[in-house]
């Protein structure tokens, strides 16, 4: 476990694990018989050379510093370590040296050249292993995690109901919907913490159903709701809609595009699948199917299901999948750029679905859960993962969440953190914003600091 949360040879933490501590006992032998102490203190000095070599590197090229080693050096920090690993370097030549001459009665050039040689490889080893580590954990995970400790809580505001979730940001400002009452938004100053709630004016004739969501795009806000297919529009500062759109198709999982777009996923009964389409609000909704970017893999409904984010800064799409270890990556005018993976390796949804009990109808009886939530951001994309990577210890995956951060660039692995609950309850949603976190969790916004992270990353 705490090989595989090295910054340095994460990848190789399964064969380290044996390798190390069996070449130590191994050179303990030899170091024992006069026959072959020789052996024993070249290999002594090879390994201790690696180890400072990876200490130097962890000290002046690594993401973060970990914890330092356990045992009778716990105590010691990494440039303490280095020093007395350093020592260990020394003692070992000298030894080389006082055995030589022992068996030979005087230094030959030979020992000084194959000890030179020892420490140059295995120096160019450790440098080795750790730069095919990177490139591997960045472009071929084997689904081990790189967690950013340098990521840490620094306030959290009390919103007095766990029902709010992101509509809008606007600066400072953070726009709050609310599940259980939709005609009330919640008005967030980030630089006071201050929240107002402002109550949303909707004529009788225009009420959506309870599915309506918020959404804002200044000047604007947005009443949406895709189950009758009704958008209504007010301006900020007047809190009262006074635009109505209504059209023939059923919609969910919406995000604006601009003040007249939105982008959504839509049921195509001609082929039975959800699709990606754009509304526009124009004399009604009308819509365009945004073709060939939901994959089906089981039955085209229930298995692309997914989360849609819009990077505001980039103006492009990512759509997530809930169910398998894929996101795909639009650009600005909703062509398809690439298809993106997330570390776990479910590649395919593993879903039950009950199509005999009810004809006609599918239901969702059982599924492998694998990206919970997502949010882009600066060419980033943050995922919510729930599934546990390679040498995770179970207790702190048990109790915390894991936001995953790739390259929206290349679609690289970059890092990952932590989120803690607060008072019992767990981060349900999330944004970024302004190199913060803002998640959600109970009646609560916790705030978490990235500049350690984004500075790594970038």
């Amino acid at each position: 476990v705490q090989l595989g949360q090295s910054p340095l040879l994460s990848a190789y933490a399964g064969v380290l694990v044996w390798l190390v501590p069996l070449s130590e006992y191994v050179l303990s032998g030899l170091l024992m018989f006069p026959k072959t102490r020789k052996a024993g203190l070249l290999g002594s000095l090879s390994l201790m050379t690696a180890f400072t070599t990876y200490i130097i590197i962890i000290l002046n090229y690594a993401d973060f510093v970990p914890c330092s080693c356990g045992g009778i050096l716990e105590s010691l920090g990494w440039t303490e370590h280095l020093i007395f690993n350093g020592v260990c370097v020394l003692l070992a030549a000298s030894a080389l040296i006082f055995e030589t001459h022992r068996q030979s009665d005087k230094l030959t050039i030979r020992t000084g050249l194959i000890s030179g040689g020892i420490v140059f490889f295995s120096t160019l080893a450790v440098v080795l292993l750790y730069w095919n580590s990177e490139q591997l954990i960045h472009n071929e995970n084997p689904f081990i995690r790189r967690y950013s400790h340098g990521v840490q809580k620094i306030k959290r505001v009390d919103l007095q109901s766990s029902s709010y979730y992101l509509a809008g940001l606007d600066g400072n400002v953070v726009y709050l919907g609310n599940y259980n009452t939709p005609l009330k938004m919640g008005v967030l100053d980030l630089q006071k913490d201050s929240l107002f709630v402002q109550n949303l004016e909707v004529s009788e004739a225009d009420l959506p159903s309870t599915a309506v969501q918020l959404r804002v795009s200044s000047p604007y806000f947005y009443l949406i709701d895709g189950q009758i297919s009704r958008v209504l529009r007010g301006n900020l500062g007047k809190w009262n809609t006074n635009k109505r759109w209504d059209g023939p198709r059923a919609f969910s999982n919406y995000a604006l595009r601009d003040t007249i777009h939105l982008i959504a996923r839509a049921f195509d009964p001609h082929t039975g699948q959800l699709e990606l389409v754009q509304i526009k609000l124009g004399d009604s909704l009308s819509s365009r199917s945004l073709t060939g970017i939901l994959q089906k893999q089981v039955d085209g409904y229930f298995d692309v299901d997914g989360h849609l984010s819009h990077d505001y800064h980039t103006k492009q799409w990512v759509y997530t999948y809930n169910y398998r270890n894929s996101f795909r990556l639009l650009d600005p005018e909703l062509k398809l750029m690439y298809t993106g993976h997330t570390l776990d390796t479910i590649a395919r949804a593993q879903l039950r679905i009950d199509s005999i009990s009810k004809p006609r109808q599918h239901k969702l009886t059982g599924s492998v859960l694998v990206n919970a939530g997502t949010y882009s951001h600066k060419a980033l994309l943050y995922v919510h993962s729930k599934v546990k990577g390679r040498y995770e210890p179970a207790k702190t995956w048990e109790r915390t969440e894991t936001i995953d951060v790739y390259s929206l660039e290349d679609g690289s692995y970059r890092s990952s953190f932590y989120v803690y609950p607060e008072e019992d309850q767990r981060l349900t949603h999330f944004f970024v914003s302004d190199k913060r976190f803002y998640g959600f969790a109970g009646n609560h916004l916790v705030v978490y600091d990235l500049n350690l992270l984004l500075n790594v990353t970038h």
